[in-house]
């Protein structure tokens, strides 16, 4: 399929991730204490994008045409020979990813004494992974092919519907069937902690479900907990790592923050916004696709190729929201009483897990998450000085 000028948007996406990559790279080197591990885990990064550039590269220029006359030799026809295309991108793209995780474990974690899997532990979670993907990957190329029988025109909105309901059972899902697959949990076995928890959210009106923890030490030493789930499913979830990593009042700080993200909805915010944009996304490819008559299999497989080049265009506003609930996380634990607890637990952390304190502001912009460390303590410092300064005092929310 000769497509040069979605090739000439590949490279232009791929020259620019190259640029501030480089900055990023220069400015580790320059700043950082960590610059090693840092600069690294970038270049390994940056590989991997090159490297994920060239396979899109490649199946535009010829690989979807194989693939389609390899299937079409086979006797495949209709919906299933498009189905057959997409599902082979899919298996084919995740082998190369699984292969540049395996140098990203292998080249810099292990390298560096993070990385705790055994090769036969990466091996076993990737046939989970690759058998999950087989499984829903032929149901949803099955789906999408399907809708588009009728045309582009026509069938788009049911694709985007099809993503929608895909994004929403498996947020729902990944909780209690998905993510047991690959690490066990178990109720945090600190009844004072749980206690303390649970009356903190009653309070400030937030359903927080079981608190867990995750056996993340089986894979890297890397210190973290999350929120996860949707209604039934919600948890907050520890590494066991936190452990060796924080005191009792700080690992408390930390899910105080994760209970702010419950409070302020923000997975749920942040879903609905990736799920319009992709919706926008998928019905301008639409139109493309049915101008230019392409077949449902191919158009669905260049839609899934090409959208980390379009997903460039918002992330920066992506990143720059979530910031923005980080900020307000750290606010709800400060307002419990557990800001200078959280200040600790941010310097530990950011120091055990050999995260860059600085970064360049235009990687920054485009690519990171969370807010600089130095600009998370100064607003808990700041908020910590306000609070002290009422006039009538404070009682934090949730300390009993």
């Amino acid at each position: 399929m000769n497509l040069p000028l979605l090739g000439i948007v590949v490279i232009g996406g791929l020259l620019w991730q190259l640029w501030l990559y480089g900055r990023e790279i220069r400015f580790q080197w320059r700043r950082s204490a960590m610059a090693n591990y840092s600069v690294r885990r970038l270049q390994v990064t940056l590989l991997g994008l090159i490297i994920e550039a060239l396979f899109v590269l490649l199946m535009l220029a010829a690989g979807l045409d194989g693939l389609n006359r390899l299937w079409l030799e086979t006797g495949l026809h209709g919906w299933l020979l498009n189905g057959a295309v997409l599902l082979s991108i899919l298996m084919l793209q995740a082998a190369m990813q699984r292969g540049i995780a395996l140098l990203r474990v292998w080249g810099v974690e292990r390298r560096f004494g993070y990385a705790c899997q055994s090769l036969g532990g990466f091996f076993r979670d990737t046939l989970i992974k690759g058998g999950l993907l087989l499984l829903c990957g032929a149901l949803l190329a099955a789906a999408a092919t399907g809708l588009l029988e009728t045309g582009w025109q026509r069938g788009w909105w049911g694709v985007a519907l099809l993503w929608a309901g895909f994004v929403w059972a498996r947020s729902s899902l990944w909780p209690t069937l998905i993510a047991p697959l690959f690490n066990r949990y178990r109720l945090y076995d600190d009844a004072g902690l749980e206690y303390r928890v649970q009356a903190m959210a009653l309070q400030a009106g937030v359903r927080v479900g079981p608190l867990l923890e995750m056996d993340g030490s089986r894979r890297s030493s890397h210190g973290n907990a999350q929120v996860t789930g949707f209604g039934a499913s919600r948890r907050v979830v520890l590494l066991d790592t936190l452990r060796g990593i924080l005191e009792p009042e700080e690992i408390m700080a930390v899910v105080a923050h994760e209970v702010g993200h419950l409070g302020g909805r923000h997975l749920g915010l942040y879903q609905l916004c990736t799920l319009f944009v992709a919706t926008v996304w998928i019905g301008l490819f639409s139109w493309l696709a049915a101008t230019l008559a392409w077949a449902p299999g191919s158009g669905l497989a260049l839609l899934w190729l090409l959208s980390p080049t379009a997903a460039l265009l918002v992330k920066p506003l992506f990143a720059h929201m979530i910031r923005g609930f980080e900020h307000q996380a750290d606010a709800f634990a400060e307002a419990c009483g557990y800001g200078d607890a959280l200040a600790c637990a941010l310097l530990k952390l950011t120091r055990h897990n050999g995260a860059a304190t600085e970064s360049d502001p235009w990687f920054s912009r485009v690519y990171h998450s969370h807010p600089r460390l130095a600009d998370r303590l100064q607003r808990l410092r700041e908020a910590a000085a306000r609070r002290a300064a009422e006039p009538f005092g404070h009682t934090p929310l949730g300390v009993y």
